[in-house]
């Protein structure tokens, strides 16, 4: 959990600080708009249109980051907002979310790592170059996604009873080229594979469905 607790630590001074700020306010950037620094918010959400160019990364406490089809960003974190990215999409970092889901449509691109709190990630026909992982979330590729490194399950340092079971679903032709790493074995981890789905590592500590 270090990482987690960095992050939300280092993301809430970043936004005290940083004078590029909304607070109380959502960000909308245009159709088209090429924006070179950072996105910040607090009660707000960030909406990126079709067609953007930003530069800087986009961070949100308490909204959502929603991305439109054809922009072009760097890393997204959001602590409780989820975060959306439409077709085609590419991601220049990672995407991370605490307490909300992250979802993708078909033909994004993502060059680092996918993380999640509490929350699941349901990512079609998309690319990911980096790692996949979660706390306490489900997992669902579909319409030929493709991790290219690991999926992880975290270990939760926190209460046991909040969620005991989880999902990876892999499937249409979907492809983990690493391997399926659980790491909390106090939470049983099942992994469908459905309709060509594939993990082409290992699978450790988790149960395995095939149809």
């Amino acid at each position: 959990m270090k990482r987690i607790i960095l992050f939300k630590t280092v993301l809430t001074i970043l936004l005290v600080v940083n004078c590029n700020i909304g607070v109380n306010r959502t960000i909308y950037i245009d159709d088209g708009e090429t924006v070179r620094g950072s996105q910040n918010t607090v009660n707000g959400s960030i909406i990126i249109g079709s067609d953007c160019e930003v530069g800087g990364d986009c961070r949100s406490v308490n909204g959502d980051i929603e991305v439109g089809e054809n922009s072009n960003v760097r890393s997204l974190q959001a602590v409780n907002g989820r975060i959306y990215l439409d077709r085609k999409v590419t991601v220049n970092g990672d995407v991370d979310a605490v307490n909300m889901r992250v979802q993708s449509n078909s033909g994004v691109r993502i060059e680092g790592d996918v993380l999640t709190v509490n929350g699941d990630i349901e990512l079609d026909d998309t690319s990911v170059r980096r790692n996949v992982s979660t706390y306490n979330g489900d997992i669902i590729l579909s319409n030929r996604t493709r991790i290219k490194g690991d999926i992880i399950v975290k270990r939760n340092r926190g209460d046991h009873d909040q969620k005991s079971r989880l999902t990876i679903e892999i499937a249409d032709g979907s492809v983990v080229e690493g391997d399926i790493i659980v790491r909390d074995r106090d939470i049983d981890v099942t992994v469908y594979l459905i309709n060509g789905g594939k993990v082409e590592g290992k699978i450790e500590d988790a149960e395995v469905i095939r149809r």
